[in-house]
């Protein structure tokens, strides 16, 4: 934030995740993926955010579509996408209230051609999509003023179910994803 000042759109897109047993993954990787994910997402959106209410300018946080639902086998990595998913709702409604011009999107993409795999130790089974294009997407709905941006249709269907069904059937899918993730 101090290095760089005089942002116009702040691109929040930093985050990791490891994929296992929530009691056999690494207690180390997974505060460090707090402190990225949720610790420096909060940090920055916080500080420019107080910016950009004088400017009326805009805020993109990365979420995922994991931001939407339980992730076993993945349980922090979708816990901290919650938190983002979560805390950009909140602060939406916050700037609705106070009549902001500000403009706050979240994007929740699906698997996304990324180094992600390596670093959370997974291997997609999914269609990943390439990270230009949901790029460009987002950068386009953002400009189009939504809100919640979810490129892919199979993504949105995912969204709705997440949305409608409950949670301990969203938490088994969940599981037997990721357990395809790790091989299993």
């Amino acid at each position: 934030y101090k290095e760089v000042e005089n942002v116009d759109l702040l691109i929040n897109d930093a985050g990791f995740g490891d994929c296992g047993n929530f009691t056999k993954t690494s207690l180390e990787k997974e505060i460090n993926m707090i402190k990225t994910n949720i610790i420096a997402y909060h940090i920055l959106t916080k500080l420019y955010l107080i910016d950009m209410k004088a400017k009326n300018e805009g805020i993109l946080n990365v979420a995922s579509i994991a931001g939407f639902m339980p992730g076993p086998l993945m349980a922090t990595y979708y816990a901290t996408k919650n938190y983002v998913v979560k805390l950009s709702e909140a602060i939406r409604e916050e700037l609705k209230k106070e009549k902001s011009k500000v403009q706050i999107s979240i994007l929740c993409p699906g698997p996304v051609k990324t180094n992600f795999n390596k670093v959370a130790n997974v291997k997609f089974n999914l269609r990943e999509a390439d990270s230009k294009k949901v790029a460009k997407y987002a950068i386009k709905e953002l400009e189009k003023g939504k809100f919640y941006i979810v490129p892919g249709f199979d993504v949105k269907i995912a969204k709705l179910g997440a949305k409608i069904l409950p949670a301990n059937i969203i938490s088994k899918f969940a599981y037997m994803a990721q357990k395809r993730k790790l091989g299993g």
